[in-house]
C-alpha cells in the first residue's frame, strides 16, 4: 500500500503533481520512481499504470493526466502507446474507441491497457539505458559530481570546500567555460542565498604610481608614449572590480552578511573560488526601511555605525550606505 502523500510542499514532486502538463514524461518517470518507501526488490514499473490518450489532436504537452491512488499512480501521456495522435494503431481505433458505448469503451481502454503499460515501461527503460545515465539513480556514492565539476574546472580535491560541492556541481552548466557573465553570478547567488543580488560592474578604480614605477630618462630602458608609457602619475582602472548589491534585507539577514559573519564568509568562499583572483569586490548590503531601528548604547549592542545604526533623520527609502570590501586590498 503507497502513502497517499508522500512528498514535501514546495517540492518539486509537488509542483509535478500540482501541474504535471509542465513535466516531460521522462522526466516525470524518473522523478516518481524514487519513492522513499518503496521496495528495492521489486520492478519500478509495478508502482505505475501506464494509459495511452484517445486525443488525435496535436499534443501540447507529453502528459495528458496524472493521478494518484492508494496503490498506483496513473499515467496518461501523449507520446507512446497503441491509442492516440502518437499510437502505434492507426488512427481509426482510437476514433472508434472514444466514440463507442461507455462500456465497451472502459472494456477496451482496460484491455488495451495491460499492453500499454508493458511497452510504455520498456520504452522507459530504453530511454535511459541509451542516454546519458544520471548517476545518482545507479549508485550510491556522489561520483557523478566529479563529471559535473568537469564542465567548469572546479576540482574538488583541490578546493577541499565539500560545502561548496553541490553548488558548483548545481551551476556546472551556467558556468560552463568560466563563464564568469554578471547574468551568471546573479543567478547563481540568488538561488543559493535566497535574495536579490544586482551586480555591478565597471567600478572606477583609481592608482597612484610608486616612484619606482615611473619612468626616468636614465638610457637603461626604452620608453615610447602610449605604448608602454603615459603622462601622468595616477592609473584608473575600470575592469578590475564590481559592486554587488544585496537587498532589501531584513535585520536579520542585513546582520549575517556583515564582515566576519556567516553569509558574508560563505559568499566570500564562492567568490574567491570561481571569479579571478585579482578581481576585487565591494559588497552593499540594503537594509529595509522596516528594519532601520535606533541605536541603544549598552554593553549588550552588537550594532555599530553603517552596521546596523546610521547618523540620520528617519526616511521612507530602504538604506544603503552599510558597504565594504569583501575581496580586494581594504577586506
Amino acid at each position: 500500500m503507497r502513502a497517499e502523500r508522500w512528498w514535501q510542499e514546495a517540492s518539486v514532486i509537488d509542483d509535478l503533481m500540482t501541474t504535471p502538463t509542465a513535466y516531460e514524461f521522462i522526466q516525470a518517470t524518473r522523478l516518481l520512481r524514487h519513492v522513499p518507501d518503496s521496495f528495492k526488490t521489486q520492478y519500478w514499473a509495478n508502482d505505475f499504470k501506464f494509459h495511452s490518450s484517445l486525443n488525435l489532436n496535436f499534443p501540447v504537452s507529453e502528459i495528458e493526466t496524472l493521478k494518484l491512488d492508494n496503490e498506483h499512480i496513473h499515467f496518461t501521456n501523449l507520446i507512446v502507446g497503441l491509442t492516440g495522435m502518437q499510437g502505434a494503431l492507426p488512427y481509426t481505433y482510437s476514433h472508434k474507441i472514444k466514440h463507442s458505448t461507455r462500456q465497451q469503451k472502459v472494456e477496451t481502454i482496460n484491455f488495451l491497457g495491460l499492453f500499454n503499460h508493458k511497452l510504455t515501461a520498456q520504452y522507459v527503460d530504453a530511454s535511459l539505458t541509451y542516454h546519458l545515465p544520471v548517476r545518482y539513480e545507479i549508485e550510491q556514492e556522489n561520483d557523478y559530481l566529479d563529471i559535473l565539476h568537469a564542465l567548469n574546472g572546479y576540482v574538488s580535491s583541490q578546493q577541499e570546500q565539500s560545502e561548496l560541492d553541490d553548488y558548483f556541481a548545481e551551476f556546472s552548466g551556467l558556468m560552463q567555460g568560466q563563464n564568469n557573465t554578471a547574468y551568471a553570478l546573479r543567478t547563481m547567488l540568488n538561488c543559493i542565498f535566497k535574495a536579490d543580488f544586482q551586480i555591478k560592474e565597471f567600478i572606477k578604480e583609481k592608482f597612484k604610481l610608486e616612484d619606482t614605477q615611473k619612468t626616468s630618462l636614465d638610457g637603461l630602458s626604452t620608453s615610447l608614449l602610449g605604448i608602454n608609457t603615459f603622462c601622468g602619475e595616477s592609473i584608473r582602472q575600470i575592469d578590475g572590480k564590481i559592486e554587488i548589491q544585496i537587498g532589501p534585507l531584513s535585520r536579520t539577514d542585513y546582520l549575517n552578511f556583515l564582515p566576519k559573519q556567516k553569509m558574508s564568509e560563505k559568499l566570500k568562499k564562492i567568490l574567491s573560488t570561481w571569479c579571478s583572483p585579482t578581481l576585487m569586490v565591494d559588497l552593499r548590503l540594503i537594509l529595509k526601511k522596516e528594519d532601520i531601528q535606533s541605536l541603544c548604547l549598552n554593553s549588550s549592542s552588537q550594532l555599530g555605525l553603517a552596521q546596523g545604526a546610521f547618523l540620520m533623520p528617519k526616511l521612507a527609502e530602504h538604506n544603503a550606505e552599510t558597504c565594504y570590501a569583501l575581496l580586494g586590498d581594504m577586506q
